[in-house]
């Protein structure tokens, strides 16, 4: 039996060869360099999201509306408060939920056409539609009315109507939100 084992330990034995060791030091060092490698390319992959969310909060554009009211003059304001251009993708308006408008100046034309005394009242118009680029710190006025009886009038028109919009517009780098009359601000459209 002792030569049995003595055998069975023969096979077993490496004879350790300069050779030998070069080869298997050169796959420990290859197996631990692609280790490292792998690692690498994991580090590099998340640096790559974070430059890309740099770079899209450095051209986010940010739609709001609001409206001004002094004595003499009305305004309904379309603002970008964000720091790159809005491109405007597309532009739904809708009067008293029967009337659809893909820009704005079909829609005051409609409003001021259907309410009686209203076509005589003079207002400015700047036409939101699909195609227009709003840039950063910029705003567009919707519609402007000057007079105290021509406010008072259109703000009779405008509540007697069911108004609503939704707005989509996107950054250089393609990413949507949308901006509603119910909402108070923008919402992010999944990609």
């Amino acid at each position: 039996m002792s030569e049995e084992t003595q055998a069975e330990k023969h096979k077993w034995k490496i004879n350790w060869t300069t050779d030998k060791i070069m080869s298997t030091s050169a796959l420990f060092i290859s197996v631990i360099s692609l280790i490292a490698l792998l690692y690498q390319s994991y580090l590099a992959r998340e640096e790559n999201k974070l430059i890309q969310k740099q770079q899209s909060a450095s051209v986010l554009p940010y739609l709001n509306q609001w409206y001004t009211d002094s004595n003499e003059k009305f305004q309904l304001v379309i603002g970008n408060k964000g720091v790159g251009p809005a491109f405007i993708t597309k532009v739904e308006l809708t009067l008293d939920s029967i009337y659809k408008f893909d820009n704005s100046d079909d829609l005051f034309r409609k409003l001021f056409k259907d309410h009686e005394g209203m076509d005589t009242i003079p207002y400015t118009t700047s036409t939101l539609i699909k195609g227009f680029v709003l840039p950063a710190n910029d705003q567009i006025n919707i519609i402007e009315i000057r007079g105290q009886d021509n406010i008072a009038a259109f703000g009779k028109a405008m509540s007697k109507s069911d108004i609503q919009y939704e707005i989509t517009y996107e950054d250089v780098y393609g990413t949507m939100w949308i901006l509603n009359d119910k909402e108070n601000t923008p919402i992010l459209l999944p990609e």
